[in-house]
């Protein structure tokens, strides 16, 4: 943390819900290129897009997996006697739930810090997936989790979509996406941003020798949905000190010229990424049409 701007790795996925679909698939997508072209500097929260995204699934996407991967769950659990409905997934309540790159230098996004604080926003709908699963009975959760001696409904589902894709290694990507804003942290101009954030933070009444510090201060309680004004306050006075000392922008900057020559270097293991899910959403796509055909897998 010395040598870098003082924020650890925000974690990866960090305010998405965790669709029914158990597959790593549903954190990379398959429109990506060659050679991504290079962004302009970021001017906001939503403008921080980076090379890695051509990688991400979209809402509608991960929507279109996991209501496929939720239909074979059923056909599953059916043939082994058991009738459930896993509920639809919501693209949109899949995108509010999911801040992107929002948040991966910490607070950057000044009006939703004036509404949450620290906090990632919350739609007011219920995690329906935790309810639903909650609500089955011990015998109907061992079908669909499966025992030592018997694969469960959810594993067979994915096994279904999976089968004839192209090896592809999503954990690589996602421990690179890891160590891009890790390394980019480290960076000369990063450090010296980091360093004007302190004084920006300092000058405005909130003394935190780093980001991280900020948000981990336990006067928040981020587990709670209350959100106090002290929290709003500090908060944005965060992401406005983040943009007024070019902290934001330089992180970004650096963390984008790390994935675009992982993404250069790399061509074989990237076109492979998106044959890969280019495949799988293929199968989803015929899986759904299949149900609606009357047939279901």
């Amino acid at each position: 943390m010395n040598a870098g701007a003082g924020f650890r790795n925000w974690p990866l996925g960090t305010g998405c819900r965790a669709l029914l679909a158990g597959t790593s698939l549903l954190a990379v997508t398959a429109c990506g290129t060659e050679q991504p072209a290079r962004p302009e500097a970021a001017r906001s929260a939503a403008g921080l897009a980076l090379p890695f995204d051509a990688y991400k699934t979209t809402p509608e996407q991960r929507a279109t997996l996991g209501d496929a991967h939720n239909l074979l769950v059923a056909q599953c659990m059916r043939e082994r006697g058991v009738t459930v409905e896993p509920p639809a997934e919501d693209a949109a309540l899949i995108a509010a739930l999911d801040p992107g790159n929002s948040r991966r230098y910490g607070v950057a996004d000044t009006e939703a810090a004036g509404r949450y604080g620290y906090h990632l926003a919350r739609p007011p709908s219920p995690d329906t997936t935790a309810a639903w699963t909650a609500g089955l009975s011990a015998a109907t959760r061992h079908h669909l989790y499966g025992t030592g001696e018997r694969r469960g409904c959810l594993d067979r589902a994915s096994l279904v979509l999976e089968r004839g894709a192209r090896k592809a290694d999503w954990p690589w990507l996602s421990r690179q996406d890891a160590l891009t804003l890790e390394q980019s942290a480290k960076a000369p101009e990063v450090v010296a941003a980091a360093g004007r954030w302190r004084a920006c933070m300092t000058g405005a009444g909130h003394a935190y020798p780093s980001p991280e510090a900020a948000i981990t201060d336990s006067r928040w309680n981020l587990d709670e949905r209350a959100v106090t004004e002290d929290e709003k306050r500090t908060a944005v006075a965060d992401t406005r000190c983040k943009w007024s000392s070019g902290l934001v922008a330089a992180w970004h900057a650096a963390d984008a010229e790390l994935q675009r020559a992982l993404v250069r270097d790399n061509a074989a293991r990237f076109a492979a990424l998106r044959a890969d899910l280019a495949y799988r959403l293929r199968r989803a796509s015929a899986v759904l049409a299949a149900h609606e055909g009357g047939q279901v897998g």
